[in-house]
């Protein structure tokens, strides 16, 4: 075990899923790192799909729990919790998610295409579109893209989500 500011930090592989909770397993919500410095949060898929890598994930609404998260978007508006990095995290079961590091994240279809080193933000069905100045963002920025990424690809970027 080593220390966080003087906070235990446990150290266990970001990469895998469960269906369960509880013994060895991580407690919803709990963070961690990876050794690039990646920091994840440990979240339950309450969608109706699974959630593949690249995509990132939002409050699901109506539930107990703000760890309790959906692929279904609504593009600017809702509170991006991760994006999945390493698993695809099924339906029903729990796993890491990244809250701030970098990750290659799924631009929409129709988004249009990013620059390198352009802000991006939370698209419908956690997909990413580049931020815009016109629509009235309500979730504004939650990356920064590290390369050229065109529609319905994948590229690198930065997230911060909180």
């Amino acid at each position: 075990m080593s220390f966080n500011h003087g906070l235990p930090v446990r150290f266990v592989s970001v990469s895998f899923t469960t269906e369960s909770l509880g013994g060895k397993y991580p407690k919803l919500g709990e963070e961690t790192y990876d050794s690039d410095g990646n920091k994840y949060v440990y979240i339950y898929n309450d969608c109706n799909s699974q959630i593949s890598p690249g995509y990132g994930v939002a409050v699901q609404s109506g539930v107990s729990t703000p760890y309790s998260c959906t692929l279904s978007t609504v593009t600017s508006a809702d509170l991006l919790v991760g994006v999945v990095k390493h698993s695809t995290i099924t339906t029903g079961s729990y796993g890491y998610v990244v809250t701030r590091g970098i990750v290659n994240v799924e631009m929409l279809a129709t988004s249009g295409s990013v620059a390198t080193n352009s802000p991006i933000e939370i698209g419908a069905d956690g997909a990413f579109a580049p931020v815009s100045n016109t629509t009235g963002n309500k979730a504004g920025v939650k990356g920064k893209s590290l390369e050229a990424i065109v529609s319905g690809a994948s590229g690198s970027a930065y997230i911060s989500v909180y």
